[in-house]
């Protein structure tokens, strides 16, 4: 059970990176869980997911909230997405509204968010300071 602990523990550091490597070990982990993982040791997996899926419904929740339709309306997500992720809108939609994609829940990493904030903040300033002469 020590080892399916230390897997979980991986999987946690691997959730939200898209890159082909991650990608690959979670798929190897998946592996272990299926041929080798006792009874108890799926069911950790199975609480795992559950509490995943759980926390990804409430940081939905919250960037809803804390971006209102209105303002949801006013931001440029389209430009966001494509010049400070190099996404598509759609990319980016779908994780700030929880949009199922393939069967799985995305939503914005730590430094995904970090990113967006800081790009909300450019994108203020800028609209700040234009002016019609």
């Amino acid at each position: 059970m020590n080892n399916a602990k230390e897997l979980l523990n991986e999987l946690r550091q691997l959730m939200g990176k898209t890159d082909a490597q991650s990608e690959t070990r979670r798929n190897e982990i998946a592996t272990w869980f299926k041929e080798q993982g006792t009874a108890d040791d799926k069911k950790m997996l199975h609480e795992f997911i559950t509490n995943g899926v759980d926390e990804a419904r409430a940081e939905i929740a919250s960037l809803r909230r804390e971006i209102n339709d209105e303002d949801y309306r006013l931001l440029p997500l389209s430009y966001i997405a494509n010049h400070y992720f190099k996404k598509s809108a759609a990319w980016l939609s779908q994780r700030i509204n929880g949009t199922p994609v393939r069967g799985k829940v995305y939503t914005l990493n730590s430094e995904q968010k970090t990113i967006f904030n800081q790009a909300v903040k450019e994108i203020g300033k800028k609209i700040g300071s234009f002016q019609v002469a």
